[in-house]
């Protein structure tokens, strides 16, 4: 992936810039990715590979609008993880969501590499 998001690598912080319109929204769209990760958790605990998929696609759609590319792309692997069952691949994607989410910040500004002047 490309742009600040992508750049982030180990124990780094993810600096991504928002666009200020969204941003008073952000920390509540975090706070709700932060309960999906539990959510996961439970679905995981009691099989429900459904609540997982549904999870997933719901973390992928929303991601998207915010420009969160590595979250888009993390519910897309929830999602499609839970579709082929695959269990350890949940399992994976989610230590990724967790970690993603220890280490996200927000700045203003937008994710387009041309506004980067």
């Amino acid at each position: 992936m490309r742009g600040p998001e992508a750049g982030a690598r180990g124990g780094e912080r993810i600096r991504l810039r928002v666009d200020p319109e969204l941003r008073a929204l952000v920390p509540g769209f975090l706070a709700n990715r932060r309960k999906d990760l539990e959510a996961i958790g439970r679905a995981l605990h009691s099989g429900n590979l459904e609540a997982i998929r549904a999870v997933g696609h719901n973390i992928r759609c929303f991601s998207r609008v915010y420009g969160f590319e590595d979250l888009t792309a993390l519910g897309e692997e929830l999602q499609q993880a839970a579709e082929d069952a695959s269990t350890l691949r949940i399992v994976h994607a989610q230590s990724q969501l967790a970690d993603y989410l220890a280490r996200v910040e927000v700045a203003e500004g937008s994710n387009d590499p041309k506004d980067d002047h």
